[in-house]
């Protein structure tokens, strides 16, 4: 496994504790008997279960798309279903 360190602007941050927050809401405290409240998913594993689903087609997709937003190109995505 490797661990990484990278900086996110802070409204991406405040999506994913958002998200957390409401996963705990949904999903309630793990152990009950314990007499805590325990959180079920912090944003930390949001956000590596987000990065971990991608394989090198979705993140060249995702690139690729990106880059077009931001130059004004006019060709189509890049989508690998359409190879």
């Amino acid at each position: 496994m490797i661990s990484l360190s990278i900086q996110i602007p802070e409204t991406v941050a405040a999506e994913f504790y958002q998200a957390a927050d409401e996963l705990n809401q949904r999903l309630g405290e793990i152990n009950p008997t314990s007499g805590k409240a325990k959180p079920v998913i912090d944003a930390k594993t949001l956000m590596a279960f987000a990065l971990a689903r991608h394989d090198a087609e979705d993140v060249c997709a995702q690139f690729d798309l990106a880059l077009r937003v931001v130059r004004g190109s006019s060709e189509p995505p890049f989508n690998p279903v359409l190879k």
